[in-house]
C-alpha cells in the first residue's frame, strides 16, 4: 500500500535487545501518574501482592512512587529502590520481582529508565505485534499460571491500557482499537476486565473496539456480549459453532434455514446484525483490486497454484 505507507506503523515486539524496556509501564504510559498505577498493576499481578496486604502492598507502592518521581523510571529501578529500603519484607519483594526479569521476553517489561523511544501512534495506521506470548487456557486458575503465562498476561494488561490510553485521546477523532485474535485476549480474567473497559471507554470518547476471533465461544462474558453493537460471522461447517453464532445473533439456532445460510455464505459474504438488531447477509466488497491483494491472507503458494 505503497499511497499510505508514511502512515503505517508496525512494532514488532520480539526478544530483540533493540526492544528492551518498550512496554515499561514508565515506558509506554505518557503521564506519571498513569505510569505509576500501571507500574502498581503490573508488579501486583506478577508477585500476587494485594492492595489489602497491610504489609507488603505499602512498601512496594512507596518504591513505586520514589521511582516516579525520579528523572530516570523503569520498573528495574523500583528494584534498587526495593533494595535500599531497610524494611525487612522491601529485600523478599525485590527478589520476587528480580526473578522475572531473566525470562527471554521479559525484558520487554523492564527497563533500567534509559529507553526513550516508546510506542508512537502519530500515524494513522498502527499494529502492534507481540510474538512468543505463552497465554493460559480460560480454565487455568491464576494460582496455576506459569511464569511465562503470567508475563505473557502482564504485557496483554499493558498493551491493553495503552490502548485505553490511545482511546481517550482527542475526542473530536473517531479512533478505532482492533484486537485481532481476541480470543487470546478474552480467555484470561484480566482480558475480559480491560476489554469491557475499552468498550465503555470507547462510547464515551468517539471511539470502536473490534473483536476478531474465530469461535463465538470465545465470547463468554454476558457483559461484553451486550456491549457489541454490530456484529459479522462468516461461513462456518461445524454446526455446533453454528448455532452458536446463531444463538449470539439472536436468531433461532436451531432453525435449519438459519444453519444452511451460515454454512453456505460464499467467499467475502457475511451474517451481519446492525445497531438496531437486523440480520441479513451482505456482500463485502474491496472495491479496489490492490486492497483486496493487500489483505489477502492466502499462502503465496496456493494463491501461485489456483491461478
Amino acid at each position: 500500500m505503497p499511497e499510505i505507507a508514511h502512515e503505517i506503523n508496525i512494532v514488532n515486539l520480539t526478544s530483540e535487545e533493540s526492544n528492551k524496556g518498550l512496554l515499561d509501564p514508565f515506558v509506554i504510559m505518557k503521564k506519571k501518574k498513569d505510569s505509576e498505577s500501571l507500574a502498581i498493576d503490573i508488579l501486583t499481578f506478577l508477585t500476587g501482592i494485594s492492595s489489602r496486604d497491610g504489609d507488603k502492598f505499602p512498601v512496594l507502592r512507596r518504591a513505586i512512587r520514589a521511582v516516579g518521581q525520579q528523572e530516570e523510571r523503569g520498573l528495574l529501578l523500583v528494584i534498587h529502590e526495593l533494595r535500599s529500603d531497610p524494611n525487612p519484607l522491601a529485600g523478599p519483594i525485590a527478589d520476587h520481582i528480580e526473578s522475572f526479569t531473566d525470562y527471554d521476553f521479559a525484558h520487554l517489561l523492564f527497563s533500567d529508565g534509559t529507553v526513550k523511544n516508546s510506542i508512537s501512534l502519530e500515524k494513522q495506521l498502527n499494529m502492534i505485534q507481540v510474538a512468543d506470548l505463552v497465554l493460559p487456557d480460560a480454565e487455568t486458575s491464576f494460582e496455576e499460571y506459569t511464569t511465562m503465562e503470567l508475563l505473557s498476561v502482564a504485557m496483554l494488561i499493558v498493551i491493553s491500557t495503552f490502548a485505553l490510553d490511545f482511546i481517550h485521546s482527542d475526542r473530536s477523532i473517531f479512533k478505532i482499537v482492533d484486537l485481532d485474535e481476541a480470543w487470546s485476549f478474552l480467555q484470561v480474567a484480566q482480558g475480559k476486565t480491560l476489554s469491557n473497559k475499552l468498550v465503555r471507554a470507547g462510547r464515551a470518547m468517539n471511539a470502536g473496539v473490534y473483536f476478531v476471533t474465530q469461535n463465538a465461544d470465545d465470547l463468554t462474558d454476558e457483559k461484553l456480549k451486550n456491549n457489541i453493537g454490530v456484529k459479522f460471522a462468516f461461513r462456518s461447517r461445524d454446526i455446533t459453532e453454528i448455532k452458536k453464532t446463531l444463538q449470539f445473533f439472536g436468531v433461532d439456532s436451531e432453525d435449519e434455514a438459519n444453519q444452511r445460510r451460515l454454512r453456505e455464505l460464499e467467499n467475502g459474504q457475511c451474517l451481519m446484525q446492525d445497531l438496531y438488531g437486523r440480520v441479513g447477509i451482505i456482500q463485502v466488497h474491496p472495491v479496489f483490486e490492490d486492497l483486496f491483494h493487500a489483505f489477502d491472507t492466502r499462502p503465496p503458494v496456493k494463491e501461485k497454484e489456483r491461478r
